[in-house]
């Protein structure tokens, strides 16, 4: 009697444990199905955070228990200030609305100002892609002027003056001599790439392979400089800004906060959930990317896109080179406060009168 009770309770134990992850299961599955995942993006449509969030839309939903439908929805400006402080104000942590963000966001939070009411310290991060660096390039017709201190001075171009790779001009113009000025305000990447063909802009950056293999076809751009550590297995002819500058390179606080500046590129285009989505949800989340950044097709579009150099981050790595990314002493943010007046770039501050 003792040994039949003893395996009546194993059993009904055993049996009580598969109804559980049955119904565990079955919870993952009923939480996203039927409901629509809305995607966020911090940039105008066209632009790189624009096409990674609609790769990514197209594919997670399928690893997601559940398939969810998405509906991706962009809110540009302020470099990623309109979104993150929208984002942070108004989305719930229920894993229904995520936030396609990209480094420019991790600058501006770094700058600061009062605009500023996000912290990308606190987000749940579910994955990142990098797309191997962005490149700075040079319309042809503009490139000796770059060295040249009596010429007309080169033109940046940028949306809002704080894009990682802008930080390359701005050093190269105070260590390299290069001869630029910057304009910003163009709404989104279709408009500065119009810009630049049209010799509106003659200096800009991007990590997008494909944006920069049409304008080298077209005779428009030389590519100049990359912005990572090692250059890209796709673009080897390009040098890093690091082998530009040489002995150069300035060091201390000023090329840290060069790197603070330009530093979140390496995150680069990156997913997450609000501060406080439950465990399960980011669970059920970081599943999916994990199957999702392994699936052939995935891989073949995430080429076409990106080019040979992309790779991916998981949610835990992308979360720990956020705060790597977003770790200034003051000394370093009035340096950058700075350099960026000095150049007449944004700084997140009024200036006093």
């Amino acid at each position: 009697m003792a040994t039949g009770g003893y395996r009546a309770t194993v059993l009904a134990s055993v049996f009580a444990g598969v109804v559980l992850c049955a119904a565990a299961a079955m919870a993952a599955d009923d939480y996203y199905a039927g409901k629509t995942v809305t995607v966020l993006v911090s940039s105008s449509p066209g632009g790189g955070t624009d096409a990674t969030a609609r790769l990514v839309s197209r594919f997670l939903p399928k690893f997601i228990p559940g398939n969810p439908k998405t509906i991706v929805q962009n809110m540009p400006g302020g470099g990623g200030t309109v979104v993150n402080n929208y984002y942070t104000r108004r989305a719930k942590p229920d894993g229904l609305t995520l936030l396609q963000d990209s480094s420019s966001a991790l600058s501006t939070y770094v700058r600061g100002g009062k605009r500023v009411k996000f912290n990308p310290r606190e987000y749940s991060y579910i994955g990142s892609i990098m797309r191997g660096g962005s490149i700075l390039m040079v319309r042809k017709d503009a490139r000796k002027r770059l060295t040249d201190p009596k010429a007309k001075p080169v033109v940046v171009g940028d949306s809002d003056g704080i894009r990682t790779w802008v930080a390359m001009t701005v050093w190269g113009a105070k260590y390299l001599d290069w001869n630029n000025r910057w304009i910003f305000g163009y709404a989104g990447t279709g408009e500065m790439v119009l810009a630049l063909r049209q010799g509106e802009i003659e200096m800009w950056g991007t990590g997008n392979a494909k944006l920069i293999r049409d304008l080298q076809r077209d005779g428009v751009v030389d590519p100049l400089v990359l912005l990572t550590d090692k250059r890209r297995k796709d673009f080897p002819d390009i040098p890093t800004f690091e082998e530009i500058l040489g002995d150069k390179k300035p060091s201390g606080v000023a090329w840290q906060a060069f790197k603070v500046w330009a530093g979140p590129s390496d995150v680069d285009k990156f997913l997450h959930a609000p501060k406080g989505t439950p465990a399960s949800v980011m669970k059920t989340l970081h599943g999916a990317w994990a199957d999702m950044v392994k699936d052939a097709k995935f891989q073949t579009e995430a080429t076409k896109f990106f080019g040979e150099a992309w790779r991916t981050r998981d949610g835990a790595a992308t979360a720990k080179l956020v705060l790597e990314s977003t770790d200034a002493s003051q000394e370093v943010k009035d340096f950058l406060f700075k350099i960026r007046e000095e150049h007449g770039l944004p700084t997140g501050k009024k200036k006093k009168k």
